[in-house]
């Protein structure tokens, strides 16, 4: 019995509460959240980074993705159930709670941890049944605030220098001023911390792998509001904020000053806070995407010059690696926790890096069916010369952001884990190969990557790629690859400039995983009569370990594809290698 999950269940009879959600999200709606957020983890114990759980008067249910089943499985207790998303026959939560929902019945949640969006799609469900929807009840945070819940985390907010942002703050103020006038609204209000980050040319360190910072902004047609954490920076960032016209508050202040607006404001209902959204009455309230998402995502010259720079020294670091783990795997003692090490060791010799992009996930044979397995002292195992080790893992730089999979062939492995790895390899190839006309979406694009598995009658629950960040978060829209098409929230049409992951695989519960990730940055190609094509060039430089490749499964193109890679990787890297290093990357081209 999960002992957490029976407190809160004492609390919801003690105040009339039927159902009571607990969201994974911070009140920015952000992907990874600061440990003090962490509400959800806290009461239902499954460590992934999504998920949301539904606590009941008797029983509890926790949604999460494919990504998560295993590792869910493993970690829930018996008086909640796994449900399982997108897998046929499961309820969404909107769904599950259409049906178990009682005229008189109180569904309770912390505002500040649902989107607006989501927000208003409960109260009508809500109000349809008869029920009540509280959004006031901090359940989980007063529980928590009793067992030693970890303070808040605060760091020191810092810049962005111009030599690698390629854009000063005054400008992009004015690109979103022009985009508020196009909507003919007189403010914008602005949650998300990427966006936030990338506007105003700071970072920070709130958000662990991600230089984020705790903030809000409202922007007007002649002002600029920016609620932080005002002890978080130095007397000279304040003075040149007021210099470019941008007033400080602090961030606890900003509940107070939205009550207070009465303008027609712009805001993204998915990455607002139902609460907040509420302390809106006042406002004409326009919803939108934030015009800052788009902005960001496009990387400019100067971005993409340091982008390829940061991705060599990435490869270096990684192919540096592959050349330790394969020549001495078998050798010497190694476990997964050993290994992840030892790749972190190698990127911090590097110039410009911050730390890792996000958790590394070194995970061993069976343990790589979990597709965002976290080694523990607990679950560490020893790795040896045999099977396969997966390594996802990436890097901050002040020049761009990694994330990069390969999957290592460390020994004698199956005719089937062979069919797989070369599979997976053709559907990251072909993909990267896409040469399409401008307008096409990912989600156009995607089935050119699960077609070799899908001829197999194999499949991989999750999207194929995400956008990356550029010295911000891992995983960034609004550009993605999917196969299933939400009319509600698009994947953006693909632009020049910018970046995406490719990132096939295979996971098989207790047998094995295989995934191979490389970045890709979207350029022109041709224009002519039929209008702009666009192709992807490779960002990342990590070498395919070729002893997993059956290449009688590979037509003549696909041979050149790889062929082009690997020899595109060594005439990259090689002159940054030592003699032995260099030596053996050339056997890896074919």
């Amino acid at each position: 019995m999960n002992l957490n999950f029976m407190k809160l269940r004492e609390q919801m009879e003690n105040q009339k509460v039927s159902y009571y959600l607990v969201p994974s999200e911070d009140p920015h709606q952000s992907e990874y959240v600061d440990d003090y957020f962490k509400c959800r983890q806290y009461i239902s114990g499954f460590t992934g980074s999504a998920g949301t759980f539904l606590a009941g008067c008797e029983e509890g249910w926790l949604w999460t993705d494919g990504r998560y089943f295993t590792q869910a499985e493993g970690q829930i207790s018996s008086d909640i159930t796994l449900m399982k998303q997108g897998v046929s026959g499961v309820p969404t939560i909107l769904e599950f709670l259409k049906e178990h929902l009682q005229e008189g019945d109180t569904l309770g949640v912390n505002g500040f941890t649902i989107s607006a969006s989501y927000g208003k799609k409960i109260a009508k469900l809500v109000k349809q049944h008869g029920a009540s929807f509280r959004f006031d009840l901090r359940f989980v945070e007063e529980l928590w605030a009793k067992d030693d819940r970890p303070a808040i985390t605060k760091s020191t907010i810092y810049r962005h220098d111009i030599k690698y942002s390629g854009e000063h703050t005054d400008s992009k103020l004015a690109r979103v001023r022009e985009k508020m006038k196009e909507l003919d609204a007189n403010a914008f209000f602005l949650s998300s911390l990427p966006d936030i980050a990338w506007l105003f040319n700071l970072r920070g360190d709130d958000i662990a792998c991600t230089p984020l910072f705790y903030s809000y902004a409202w922007i007007t047609i002649d002002k600029c509001f920016l609620f932080l954490r005002k002890d978080c920076i130095s007397a000279v960032a304040f003075q040149r904020f007021k210099e470019h016209g941008i007033s400080i508050l602090d961030y606890t202040e900003v509940s107070a000053f939205l009550k207070d607006q009465h303008e027609t404001v712009l805001l993204n209902p998915d990455l607002t806070n139902y609460l907040h959204y509420n302390l809106l009455f006042k406002c004409k309230i326009i919803e939108d995407k934030n015009p800052t998402e788009l902005m960001k995502a496009i990387k400019n010259d100067i971005q993409i010059d340091h982008l390829k720079v940061c991705h060599i020294n990435d490869g270096i670091a990684m192919t540096k690696f592959m050349y330790w783990l394969k020549k001495n795997v078998g050798k010497i003692p190694m476990t997964e926790r050993m290994i992840s090490d030892h790749l972190e060791e190698e990127r911090k010799k590097l110039p410009d890096y911050m730390g890792p992009s996000f958790e590394t996930i070194c995970a061993y044979k069976d343990h790589a069916a979990m597709m965002h397995y976290q080694s523990t002292e607990e679950s560490d195992v020893d790795v040896k010369a045999e099977g396969m080790l997966l390594i996802d893992s990436g890097g901050q730089y002040y020049g761009g952001t990694t994330d990069v999979t390969r999957t290592f062939i460390l020994g004698p492995i199956s005719e089937e884990e062979r069919k797989y790895f070369t599979l997976v390899l053709k559907s990251m190839l072909t993909l990267a190969n896409a040469k399409f006309l401008f307008g096409c979406r990912g989600s156009n694009l995607d089935i050119l990557a699960r077609e070799p598995l899908w001829e197999d009658s194999v499949d991989y629950r999750c999207g194929t790629g995400h956008g990356v960040g550029y010295f911000l978060g891992v995983h960034e829209g609004p550009n993605a690859f999917r196969w299933r098409s939400n009319p509600e929230n698009l994947d953006a049409v693909l632009q020049p400039g910018m970046v995406i992951t490719d990132e096939p695989g295979v996971y098989v519960p207790g047998k094995y995983g295989i995934r191979t990730e490389n970045m890709l940055i979207c350029k022109k190609w041709q224009q002519n009569e039929y209008g702009a094509f666009l192709h992807f060039e490779p960002l990342t430089l990590v070498p395919i370990d070729l002893d997993g490749v059956d290449l009688s499964l590979f037509n003549e193109k696909e041979k050149q594809l790889l062929t082009d890679y690997q020899q595109f990787v060594y005439d990259t890297l090689s002159p940054h290698l030592n003699e032995e290093e260099s030596a053996w990357l050339h056997t890896l081209t074919l």
